[in-house]
């Protein structure tokens, strides 16, 4: 909570007349088209009088109280906090040195606690991200336009003081976390399309795979510009968007190379469900692929396993082998329960409230999602044969003091986790 002078305060001129003159200043430069320099010319001329101070007769009437809030003893002229931080807002930069110049400019009193100019960072980062997303006629330039909302990110959640951060901002993460998810969601509807389509045409296969590499490239660019990042990698280790758009990336590139074992591991990495961060997601549990991606990583899955089982076909069982683990077809078994209850397809489920007869699940869509859930059953087979028990019934075993019986293994694997 930041203490601003009260109106009953005896007016500070030397705060009125600094904000004359970065007024003018600005006025002057504007109308020779120089705006630019104004710019930095008033913040020049205001910096050395806008930082906070320590407000030392607040602290000594504080130190007899029982509880002391460290915030309430940091004060500042709010005027001119809030002609920088009018000048920054108003300001477009016209290029990225102009902008990383500003930063630079304003980088200490943000240090040193001012809300009101971090959020007039955050803006003028937020600018130039915008600028390059609408650069080269349209199309992004992804890295630089991550790179300046990872700068407005860094702002508020770095540079200020401890006890003032913002968690990775407002602006900035928002359309930070939108790009991330929109680039995996484009690329895991471009994968499972190509995973599930017999294209009857040569045009229409060359052009899906011209737009599952353009999706590819542009998910690549994303996070090129996120590992390149030095300040912001280990604050995003825990980033929702951005560990689905890598696991993501990670199917589509061992897709390419044809390794199953590792598409499979990280489709069942995106379904797994897990205990988020107390801090930041407050403990709830939850996957890394939003529930609507759910369809898109099981048709993957399911053409993995039907392809699996056909290049088998005929051989002795106990040489079958399997990309998922008993755990991993576990994981997608759950997650299918999940969206055949939402597509009313459960006998238990009678489908989305308030739904018509006419928009009951097609008698295609059924048969669809019957034949994923045989080819899941036949990929359990085979998992058992090839990796054997999941280490879960393996530890439970040793703790009940004897062996799970069958019937016991398949309504654990069978069960949803919902």
């Amino acid at each position: 909570a930041r203490k601003d002078v009260p109106a009953s305060s005896p007016l500070n001129i030397q705060a009125e007349l600094l904000v004359l003159a970065a007024e003018s200043i600005l006025s002057s430069f504007s109308v020779q088209e120089q705006s630019d320099v104004g710019v930095r010319t008033a913040i020049r001329l205001l910096l050395p009088n806008a930082p906070p101070k320590q407000d030392h007769r607040a602290r000594s009437a504080a130190d007899n109280a029982e509880s002391y809030d460290t915030e309430d003893d940091i004060i500042y002229e709010p005027r001119i906090a809030a002609m920088i931080a009018e000048a920054l807002s108003h300001r477009l930069p016209s290029t990225d040195a102009e902008a990383r110049d500003l930063l630079e400019l304003c980088e200490e009193m943000v240090r040193l606690g001012s809300l009101l100019i971090a959020d007039a960072c955050e803006s003028l980062a937020f600018s130039r991200a915008l600028h390059h997303n609408r650069s080269n006629s349209g199309n992004s330039n992804f890295t630089r336009e991550v790179y300046w909302l990872l700068r407005g990110m860094e702002v508020q959640s770095c540079w200020l003081p401890e006890q003032r951060r913002r968690t990775l901002g407002f602006a900035c993460r928002r359309r930070f976390d939108s790009l991330c998810e929109g680039s995996a969601n484009d690329l895991i509807a471009m994968l499972s399309v190509a995973a599930i389509t017999n294209f009857s045409k040569t045009s229409e296969r060359e052009n899906h795979e011209k737009e599952l590499s353009s999706a590819l490239q542009a998910a690549e660019d994303i996070l090129e510009g996120v590992l390149q990042d030095e300040a912001m990698v280990p604050v995003l280790k825990g980033h929702l968007e951005a560990n689905l758009l890598q696991y993501t990336v990670d199917v589509a590139l061992a897709d390419a190379k044809g390794d199953t074992v590792r598409v499979a591991a990280d489709i069942v990495h995106c379904l797994e469900e897990r205990c988020l961060s107390e801090g930041d997601h407050g403990g709830v549990v939850s996957t890394l692929a939003d529930p609507k991606l759910y369809p898109e990583f099981l048709c993957i899955a399911f053409a993995l396993l039907v392809k699996e089982d056909s290049s088998q076909h005929g051989r002795p069982m106990e040489f079958a082998s399997c990309a998922f683990t008993v755990h991993g077809i576990h994981i997608l078994m759950a997650r299918l329960t999940q969206v055949l209850s939402c597509e009313g397809i459960l006998c238990s489920s009678p489908g989305p409230l308030g739904a018509s007869p006419s928009n009951q699940p097609s008698l295609s869509k059924k048969e669809y999602f019957s034949a994923m859930r045989l080819a899941f059953s036949k990929g359990l087979m085979r998992a058992f044969v090839s990796h054997g028990p999941s280490t879960a019934m393996k530890t439970g075993s040793k703790k009940r003091g004897g062996e799970v019986s069958m019937d016991e293994e398949l309504e654990l694997l069978l069960s949803p986790c919902i």
